[in-house]
């Protein structure tokens, strides 16, 4: 059984200047940087329908409770994958939200959707997070949904003074 995550991330932009933010490759590296993301590699792939593949892999340090930290170790190795499709009349665009721990039986997947309007955005995301651990998967995926959440709240906090 899975653990659902819904959380927004609010830009205050208008959907196409948020979708230019969210697809700046150094956005994205100053949010990796500001949750503690260390050897941060940034690909951004636009699409040819007006879309975009945005991957981000970094090292976080390993800030896990007990129970979890003989199957991680000192530190965490991710690859997060948003991919959002091409803009609707709107400028709306509906994608998807992948995390996949690397070495660890974890993995986060599920719809993201980017909308607004009057120069305020917001990118919401309804995540499923799955830990593959006998006894203590339930917590595991507790703890991730939390460090998703706190993600989200400081990239926030860089979206609202980004380039201010």
């Amino acid at each position: 059984m899975a653990t659902s995550l819904t959380s927004r991330l609010d830009i205050p932009r208008d959907p196409r200047a948020a979708f230019l933010l969210l697809s700046d490759p150094d956005y994205v590296q100053e949010v990796a940087r500001r949750t503690g993301g260390r050897d941060v590699h940034v690909t951004i792939t636009p699409g040819d329908d007006g879309g975009i593949v945005i991957v981000s892999v970094r090292t976080l340090p390993a800030k896990v409770p007990s129970y979890a930290k003989a199957l991680i170790g000192e530190q965490i190795r991710l690859t997060e994958t948003r991919t959002l499709g091409p803009a609707d009349g709107d400028g709306t665009r509906e994608g998807r939200l992948a995390v996949d721990f690397h070495g660890a039986p974890a993995n986060v997947t599920g719809p993201l959707r980017l909308a607004g309007d009057d120069g305020v955005s917001a990118l919401d995301v309804d995540l499923q997070v799955k830990a593959s651990v006998p006894l203590v998967g339930g917590k595991i995926e507790r703890f991730i949904s939390d460090q998703i959440a706190a993600s989200m709240r400081k990239e926030a906090e860089v979206a609202a003074g980004y380039g201010a």
